[in-house]
């Protein structure tokens, strides 16, 4: 059982990224083409293990993608995407690929217009307004989750996104995929953006729990460490 920063029960989160030596989970044009077929089928199998997975509107506004199950027997899962502003395309794959198997989860503030969330609705699509400024407010988003039933999240965002839940301290779970190549580029994601910590001491510390290789990949994973 998980709680958040305000002591309400919320889901366990896991981070889940592919990254190069040098930290970039996409190169400075927005190449995020980074896992092997191996590592896809890894992902994959860690989507049967989740109640939900979870992207920012980036994500889908620049990739479009199904985010569903291959590979693997499954009963579906919820697809959640936050986009402040409700700006993603109607017709977004989230929305019209396969939803009685992956219903859609929007999370957006209170600033839309109730226009563009019946515009969602009549698709199908549940909307949840959390917050009443630019950003979602994760922190009172994950309570609401988890009275869904959403009890484990699989997180897939960008390094906006991972930033985010790495701030209000709510990654519970890290596992990332390390390809043997070096793309640098100041303007090329990094896995966590961000303002970032002002101390070393200010951010959450994880343990390493395993650590596998192969063919001159890594695979490292975390869990939180007990304050």
């Amino acid at each position: 059982m998980w709680w958040n920063l305000k002591g309400n029960k919320r889901p366990y989160i896991i981070l889940s990224a592919a990254m190069t030596i040098d930290g970039k989970i996409a190169s400075k044009d927005g190449d995020p083409e980074i896992s092997d077929e191996e590592d896809w089928m890894d992902v994959h199998k860690l989507r049967t293990e989740v109640d939900a997975i979870m992207v920012g509107k980036c994500s889908i506004i620049l990739d479009n993608p199904k985010l569903h199950i291959k590979f693997y027997d499954h009963n579906g899962y919820y697809r959640v995407v936050l986009d402040s502003n409700l700006s993603i395309p109607v017709e977004s794959n989230v929305v019209r690929f396969k939803p009685e198997i992956y219903p859609t989860i929007i999370a957006t503030t209170e600033n839309v217009s109730v226009e563009r969330i019946r515009e969602f609705e009549s698709n199908n699509i549940e909307i949840i307004k959390s917050g009443i400024g630019s950003r979602v407010d994760i922190v009172k988003l994950m309570p609401i989750l988890y009275k869904k039933g959403i009890r484990k999240i699989l997180l897939e965002g960008g390094g906006t996104l991972n930033w985010s839940f790495i701030r209000d301290n709510l990654v519970d779970e890290i596992r990332i995929f390390i390809a043997p190549w070096l793309v640098g580029g100041k303007d090329a994601v990094s896995l966590v953006e961000g303002e970032g910590f002002s101390k070393m001491i200010e951010s959450p510390k994880y343990n390493l729990t395993n650590v596998t290789s192969r063919n001159n990949y890594v695979i490292l994973n975390y869990r939180k460490m007990k304050r």
